[in-house]
């Protein structure tokens, strides 16, 4: 029997092997609750505050300048970037048009919300949004269909709102620029890295005020009440520790792999990605065909790909984000996502050819 070629994990990345072998021994060491008042929870509590610190440390952001909000997920933190900016003060928004589902719908919330334009590369077009007016701008950094990167300290040139962003597909795939575009809010998750699935943060600006999504006991300064997962944060904490370390290597080596793609499918596929776009993810179409019956299909040969967003993945509609770039219907319906981990090969991408074209050949 093959072995699964496996080319989804932009929607999520199998646990770091080193973080697998060490699972059992963190969850017999933090057992007790970290908001508690025993020795035992202080241990947690300490543990909680180096993860803190781990993944700032990881993101190039000095703990003097941020908090962080530990959360579900990376749907949890977006949702909190908007509406706690929203619920608290803005009544003007601002979103990146091709936004994840989990920016762009809370942000929907606002008494005014405009989208920011994209253009046929997915880049954001900032010569035409009323800047001055917003209280909240929200953008993808890596746009999670097509790889697009947004250009955000171009984007604080023009605005003085607050920033939300959501970097879940650029942690670990490019820098994120705290500084250099004074970024107030930004979401990452866990699974995306290989760490843990049910876990991501909000990276929250000292000074920015937001309106919590939930109410109970006031832990993580009354921003989201429940207990911290310590282990879930611990290992979120090393998978981006490590992910970032581990960053050019993995670049060149998706890169590599993304480029083989294009050579093998250049006469037969239209490419939706843009050049300039992170290495790891490459979306591209065959118009007159059903992205999600084409997926389907190529798993009966153990081959894994994506058909967009895995959010919308059962949604008949299709992608937003290719809309907002401006392709026709038949070419965003014929859409398919292949996103290289890890593990990703090159035998992995000639079986993704191979299966492909018998795939067309039979539909």
């Amino acid at each position: 029997m093959p072995s699964l070629v496996y080319l989804d994990h932009a929607a999520a990345t199998p646990v770091r092997p080193d973080l697998l072998a060490g699972h059992a021994a963190r969850c017999a060491q933090f057992v007790a609750n970290p908001h508690g008042t025993t020795r035992q929870s202080e241990v947690c509590r300490r543990a909680v505050a180096e993860a803190e610190r781990r993944l700032l440390v990881a993101l190039g952001i000095d703990w003097r300048e941020a908090q962080v909000v530990w959360t579900s997920g990376g749907t949890e933190a977006d949702n909190l970037a908007c509406l706690g900016v929203i619920r608290r003060s803005a009544t003007t928004v601002l979103v990146d048009a091709g936004a994840h589902a989990a920016m762009l719908e809370p942000c929907r919330q606002a008494a005014v919300c405009q989208e920011i334009p994209l253009d046929g590369k997915g880049a954001l077009q900032l010569a035409g949004p009323d800047w001055a007016a917003a209280g909240l701008v929200a953008v993808c950094h890596v746009n999670n269909e097509t790889g697009a990167v947004a250009d955000l300290p171009a984007l604080r040139a023009v605005s003085r709102a607050l920033l939300a962003v959501d970097a879940v597909q650029a942690l670990g795939k490019v820098p994120i620029p705290w500084r250099e575009a004074r970024l107030d809010l930004v979401a990452v998750s866990s699974r995306k890295i290989g760490g843990p699935a049910g876990v991501g943060a909000l990276v929250v600006r000292r000074g920015v005020a937001l309106q919590p999504l939930f109410l109970g006991g006031g832990q993580q300064q009354g921003l989201r009440p429940g207990t911290v997962d310590v282990v879930g944060v611990t290992e979120f904490s090393l998978a981006a520790e490590a992910a970032v370390a581990e960053q050019a290597a993995h670049a060149a080596r998706c890169r590599h792999l993304a480029n083989r793609v294009r050579t093998a499918l250049a006469d037969e596929v239209c490419f939706l990605s843009p050049e300039t776009g992170v290495p790891h993810i490459l979306a591209l179409s065959l118009p007159g065909y059903d992205g999600a019956v084409l997926m389907r299909l190529l798993a009966e040969q153990d081959v894994v790909v994506g058909a967009g967003s895995a959010c919308h993945a059962e949604s008949a509609q299709t992608s937003h984000v290719l809309r907002a770039m401006g392709y026709d219907e038949t070419t965003a319906r014929g859409q398919l996502r292949l996103s290289f981990g890890p593990d990703s090969s090159e035998a992995d991408v000639d079986r993704l050819v191979a299966a492909l074209r018998e795939v067309r050949r039979n539909y």
